[in-house]
């Protein structure tokens, strides 16, 4: 017998508010995208869970632990064909997204909020048994799976505070480490015996967390040859501020960006983007979009290109010799394919367009519409027709609008095909990304500053906010900076960036995303300031790697 649940939830689709959603299921962790109450299943099949959406149907199968969930285009969802929960998930051709409390159901796991009021559906809440403070070093032990997630940590001079949640703990107070329990909320109030304010990174390692201390306010650290580190207290804009600086000498390292694990449109955070790559350091990169994961603006990582020009914006260069540069620059691609020349629209994109190009880089399934023409090219030869899923390792999928069928019904298996690029950029790019504004050119404010504001949405320039700076310096070194408030103002906007730039006198300087976004980690470190011990995931990257030379 089919029984029917009503689910009651707020679908407000004027106002679309985006975050995250962690799951931790046997000790294995994944971030979803949610919005209003809606988590999005894309990422779900790392848990070992099955995911499809079938076109030929008009609907969505969930497998998992033996149930199978079926979702209606309706919004409809029956779990095991029995119990049937109307308008409890938003349906589309490119992503499901389904009710959070829906999903802790079928998951069988409860939900919970952390320390830093994230959302998280867990099988099981850690316990933490013991702490141990030595020197440089917090160490907390746990029963259980503790996750970065769960904690928030603030610091200040001889002290840090450590939030965690949910947590439960049995533990007592000692004359140095004050502990405390509510509901299911672990508090810490650790004393240090040194005079100033700590730095703080965070390992977990299984059962065991662990807090290394740093004091950098005493000077440049070096962290390898060619890279040092520094913080400091700036006054900029009448406020102060706390500055994270990366002083890097591109002839000694590589600044390389970075896409996350699961390819362009996943997201990962730059903690596990520096760890797994190796780097020195590395902080966030180019805009993109929350909801899809999709890179805005241009994109080049050793060479390749993965995301087309979105405007007028400055673009962040490392060419082939290893000279970096700032600049708005013309770029567009052609593909030619035998002897007919296409303009293309789009490389990586789920938007709309004529001509479209799908590297093995794109993270997620190739769109498939009727309205297209579909080649695989493989070591630069058309090599198949029709729609793929995803692209070859060595190729690339070709999408063509059949408006150009009868151009290209001489196509045949073999036939070359080759990118096309028009630039104005003289040096061959190895590295490129594209973001803003533009806040120095040459040495001095740009002359059309106030076009510049004006590019970019959502009052971006104008507005106080915490920021990721790269910048030029005369000589042709590197600044990476990233600027968070010190006293709630919320950080710096434009205007005040164009006079702080100047005053350090660099060459160009140019924004990255910032708010939520703006973060920097020096090896295992998160080093700019955050309420939280964990940073946004995100789909791009720009680390600090070690030369093989």
């Amino acid at each position: 017998m089919k029984v029917v649940f009503v689910i009651v939830f707020a679908l407000i689709l004027s106002t679309v508010a985006l975050s995250q959603v962690l799951i931790g299921i046997n000790g294995n962790f994944v971030t979803l995208q949610e919005s209003n109450g809606f988590v999005e299943l894309r990422s779900i099949d790392q848990f070992g869970a099955s995911f499809i959406i079938s076109e030929k149907s008009g609907r969505a199968y969930f497998i998992y632990n033996k149930k199978i969930t079926i979702i209606e285009e309706d919004g409809t969802v029956s779990v095991d064909f029995l119990d049937v929960y109307p308008k409890s998930a938003i349906y589309s051709k490119n992503k499901v997204m389904i009710n959070i409390d829906l999903l802790a159901k079928i998951l069988g796991v409860g939900k919970y909020e952390t320390a830093t009021g994230q959302i998280a559906l867990l099988d099981s809440i850690c316990v933490l048994q013991a702490v141990d403070l030595s020197k440089n070093q917090l160490k907390l032990s746990f029963v259980g799976f503790p996750f970065i997630e769960m904690m928030k940590i603030s610091t200040q001079k001889s002290k840090i505070v450590v939030q965690l949640a949910p947590c439960l703990s049995n533990l007592s107070s000692t004359n140095s480490i004050k502990v405390n329990q509510v509901g299911n909320i672990t508090s810490l109030e650790i004393n240090l015996e040194i005079d100033a304010e700590p730095s703080v990174a965070v390992k977990v390692d299984g059962g065991t967390v662990s807090l290394a201390l740093r004091f950098p306010q005493a000077g440049r650290e070096i962290l390898a040859e060619g890279v040092s580190w520094e913080q400091r207290v700036e006054r900029i804009g009448g406020k102060d501020m706390l500055v994270n600086y990366l002083w890097i000498d591109p002839n000694l390292v590589e600044l390389k960006l970075q896409i996350s694990s699961g390819g362009i449109g996943t997201f990962e955070s730059v903690e596990k983007m520096v760890s797994r790559t190796g780097a020195v350091a590395g902080v966030n990169a180019n805009y993109f979009d929350p909801n899809t994961g999709l890179p805005i603006g241009l994109l080049i990582v050793d060479g390749k290109i993965l995301s087309m020009p979105y405007g007028n914006r400055p673009v962040f260069v490392q060419t082939r010799s290893g000279s970096v540069y700032i600049a708005r620059m013309y770029f567009d691609v052609n593909v030619r394919v035998g002897q007919l020349l296409f303009l293309v629209k789009g490389i990586n994109t789920i938007a709309q367009g004529e001509v479209l190009i799908f590297t093995p880089e794109f993270g997620i399934t190739i769109p498939r519409r009727d309205g297209m023409i579909y080649f695989s090219v493989v070591n630069g030869k058309i090599n198949g027709y029709g729609w793929a899923a995803k692209a070859p390792q060595d190729g690339y999928i070709l999408a063509i609008s059949n408006n150009y069928e009868r151009y290209l019904q001489g196509v045949q298996i073999g036939d070359k095909v080759e990118y096309v690029v028009n630039t104005d950029f003289p040096y061959a790019i190895k590295h490129a990304v594209e973001a803003g504004p533009l806040i120095l050119y040459g040495g001095a404010p740009i002359p059309d500053r106030s076009d510049e504001k004006n590019r970019y949405g959502g009052n971006i320039a104008r507005s106080n906010a915490t920021r990721t700076l790269l910048a030029t310096l005369p000589d042709g070194k590197v600044v990476l900076a990233v600027i968070n408030d010190q006293n709630g103002s919320g950080g710096v906007n434009y205007d005040e960036l164009v006079e702080f730039c100047m005053s350090k006198g660099f060459h160009s300087a140019m924004n990255f995303d910032g708010g939520s976004s703006s973060v920097m980690v020096i090896k295992d470190q998160v080093v700019s300031k955050t309420s939280t011990a964990w940073t946004r995931a995100i789909p791009v990257s720009l680390l600090v790697i070690k030369n093989n030379k």
